[in-house]
């Protein structure tokens, strides 16, 4: 196969950063295995639902885990859904259907259509974004020292702080207006936790990264403020 030839050029790829390990797209054995977590960047060692690729010639695609299939991955490639099942491979992991292929080890792929092969990357955000879309997460917002997450789901909000150590969700429900008109905000109470998220729609960029996000989000836990970016997923 071409793709074959590719790959033995492509040797000594760079791992990821997460866990030391990239992407780590192999198969599992069910979607209970994967965490519903809130995933800060780099960190956390359980594999992600979906990763997403960004490769040498614009495109772009999406692995997707399919429960209850641990050799099958969904491939999302131009707002178009493929089946991929896995093959045999030298080394990394390899899935494919008709005139469709991926190869991924590390946070690289090598990405076969019709013949035609480029090398694709990892987008790390990427990544965790569609993760938390796949899971079925609204928002998303993440701040930095220390670092948190937010995830607001149809049904609750979960807030994810010191760097994994704290970990609050309560039943979400929108509250009253408090500051600027044209901030969301949403409220929610589990057991003596008092959790708010005010998402304010306008340019935010990451303290640390230096991202640009299309929300700012302030979020109120027991009487401490949290201030980050967020966008919305659905």
């Amino acid at each position: 196969m071409k793709l074959l030839a590719v790959i033995a050029v492509v040797a000594g790829m760079t791992l990821g950063c997460r866990s030391g390990r990239g992407p780590s797209v192999e198969a599992t054995s069910d979607r209970s295995s994967v965490s519903d977590e809130p995933q800060p960047s780099g960190a956390g060692s359980a594999p992600l639902v979906a990763y997403a690729f960004e490769c040498d010639d614009e495109q772009k695609f999406v692995l997707s885990r399919v429960t209850g299939k641990p050799d099958t991955m969904d491939l999302t490639l131009s707002h178009r859904r493929y089946r991929l099942t896995r093959v045999q491979a030298g080394s990394g992991t390899q899935y494919a259907t008709d005139g469709l292929s991926v190869w991924t080890k590390g946070r690289e792929a090598m990405l076969e259509v019709a013949g035609r092969v480029t090398t694709c990357r990892e987008d790390r955000r990427r990544s965790i974004a569609e993760d938390a879309r796949a899971r079925g997460v609204e928002i998303r917002a993440s701040g930095n020292e220390p670092g948190w997450v937010l995830e607001l789901f149809a049904d609750r909000m979960v807030f994810v702080g010191a760097y994994g150590a704290q970990r609050v969700t309560a039943s979400r429900a929108e509250g009253a207006n408090i500051g600027p008109p044209e901030a969301a905000v949403y409220t929610g109470i589990a057991g003596n936790h008092r959790l708010t998220a005010r998402v304010l729609p306008g340019p935010c960029f990451d303290t640390m990264s230096g991202e640009q996000f299309e929300s700012t989000v302030q979020v109120e836990l027991d009487g401490k403020t949290y201030r980050g970016c967020g966008e919305a997923l659905r």
